[in-house]
């Protein structure tokens, strides 16, 4: 199975973070949101699984980064999505459709002699701005002891908010009849979760459908959604499961909920870099409340920190009170009483009393 992770986009629910570095790599609990998926996908597949990153904006920020860290791990594709066009020399592309089929040169049209090789040699595809809290283990159970093309992950939203999803309808096996992205009438309270895994056959089959949507388009088209081509799936008789998460996702495409994963992902570890010494931790008249994460090399100093807050490294925190909050590296704060803040990196804030912070990288307040 071949891993594809379109992490081409410039993430602009996510400004002002966003302007300096990739959207999946906001970090929380300390680590980058890509960190925490990768990271899953090491612990579940096999080493030398091909992982192909469709990148575009910032892309020598995620090559480097990934070829770093994941060069032992994965066998790594990079491929490249041309922007469509720049707002204030911002690039923004053709969207997820192109980015996913921008995946197809990697897949090859076989006849497989079973069902089970077409899956193993299928594709599994994730969005770089959700955490999965499900095992991955569990997903391809379901995936390859069931007689399926493929899956879809869905979950339980309330009725009220179902207009603003991609939802799906169910037959009574279990399998996806319809697809309906951000329907205006009530049809469904099973959301996309945004983590899909297909057979060869039908990967290639995906491909051919958004091929034909992507050479349709003008200079007038909005953006090539994947919703119609997993429908003409649906249509052209390939079973494709709705999968229903246990745990759900992390979704980090908003502030808010960052802050939200932040809190959910250090309540589950209990994260705290209580070794002073290793860490080079410098911590002086300051009360230190759990779950919290604190990076190597950080000052805090006269200042009662958490519960909730993650700091990243080399960051300096003087006379504050920090609660629910995601502190960047480098950062300096000094004279701070905040709560449900975000504090981008290499910013340096003095002097504030004030909730609902959202400070982007290198800012001086």
């Amino acid at each position: 199975m071949k891993i594809i992770g379109p992490i081409a986009g410039i993430g602009s629910r996510l400004r002002p973070f966003t302007i300096s570095k990739p959207k999946g790599f906001i970090r929380v609990a300390g680590k980058t949101v890509l960190d925490h998926i990768l990271l899953k996908f090491s612990n579940t597949f096999e080493r030398d699984t091909e992982l192909i990153l469709i990148v575009g904006y910032k892309k020598r920020h995620i090559i480097d980064h990934v070829k770093k860290k994941y060069a032992n791990k994965f066998k790594l594709t990079f491929i490249k999505q041309k922007p469509r066009g720049y707002k204030d020399n911002v690039p923004y592309f053709w969207g997820l459709g192109e980015a996913v089929y921008l995946a197809h040169e990697r897949f090859k049209k076989e006849n497989y002699k079973s069902k089970e090789e077409d899956k193993r040699n299928g594709s599994l595809i994730f969005l770089s701005d959700m955490i999965l809290l499900d095992e991955y283990s569990y997903l391809m159970y379901r995936y390859y002891e069931s007689d399926i093309d493929g899956i879809i992950t869905v979950m339980e939203i309330p009725k009220k908010d179902a207009s603003s999803y991609g939802v799906v309808e169910i037959n009574d096996n279990g399998t996806i009849k319809n697809l309906i992205e951000k329907p205006k009438e009530y049809v469904s309270n099973l959301a996309i979760a945004g983590i899909y895994a297909f057979s060869n056959t039908a990967t290639n089959a995906l491909f051919r459908h958004l091929k034909t949507y992507l050479d349709q388009r003008t200079e007038d088209s909005k953006e090539i959604y994947m919703t119609e081509s997993l429908q003409d799936l649906v249509n052209d008789g390939y079973k494709i499961a709705a999968v229903k998460l246990k745990k759900g996702i992390l979704d980090f495409g908003r502030p808010s909920e960052v802050l939200n994963g932040n809190r959910y992902l250090l309540e589950q570890q209990t994260i705290i870099n209580g070794d002073s010494q290793n860490n080079n931790l410098k911590i002086e008249r300051s009360f230190i409340k759990k779950p919290n994460y604190i990076g190597k090399n950080v000052s805090i100093i006269n200042s009662l920190i958490g519960p909730y807050v993650s700091i990243g490294s080399k960051s300096v925190i003087e006379n504050s009170i920090l609660e629910s909050c995601v502190i960047e590296e480098d950062v300096t704060l000094k004279n701070i009483i905040t709560k449900n803040s975000i504090i981008g990196r290499n910013a340096i804030i003095e002097n504030i009393c004030k909730n609902n912070l959202i400070i982007g990288d290198k800012s001086i307040y």
